[in-house]
């Protein structure tokens, strides 16, 4: 079982915008993961509702770089009810539950999907989060949770 909490510190959507091209614009979000093994700073670019280029995410990508060294850098390029849609350069070194779990809550704290659990498709790979709040901070969880005696959420739903 993989668990993380993650934050989105000082968001600011009047702030955090970035120019793509022309008259297109994206929301920059930073998360913060922290897991058992340590912890991880996420820089999300959400193209939606506009597409992105190989060459405009090159370009965002080597910006960003400059003042974020240490930042996994991803573009959040499609979206649905439980579901969300990411892309990483290949040579960035990430934990693709922790970039999951950024971009669940992000749908869940800042998109309102209220979805149980949110499936991200990262290049390739899909990787499944339940995230909750829970009172103070937000976590995401690759299983689900036990609710009565041990037994799962799904056995409730038989």
């Amino acid at each position: 079982m993989s668990k993380a909490i993650v934050s989105i510190p000082n968001f600011r959507p009047e702030r955090d915008i970035i120019h793509i091209s022309d008259d297109r614009y994206s929301l920059i979000y930073k998360a913060i993961v922290r897991t058992a093994a340590g912890e991880e700073e996420h820089l999300i670019v959400c193209t939606l509702p506009h597409s992105i280029g190989q060459a405009e995410c090159e370009t965002v990508r080597g910006n960003l770089r400059k003042a974020n060294a240490k930042a996994v850098i991803s573009f959040y390029i499609a979206d649905s009810a439980g579901w969300a849609q990411a892309l990483t350069a290949r040579d960035e070194g990430f934990n693709p539950f922790n970039l999951a779990a950024a971009i669940a809550v992000i749908k869940a704290s800042c998109g309102w999907d209220e979805s149980s659990s949110i499936v991200v498709m990262i290049n390739n790979a899909e990787v499944r989060v339940r995230p909750r709040f829970d009172g103070q901070q937000w976590i995401a969880e690759d299983r689900e949770e036990a609710n009565y005696e041990g037994l799962s959420e799904r056995t409730f739903l038989r």
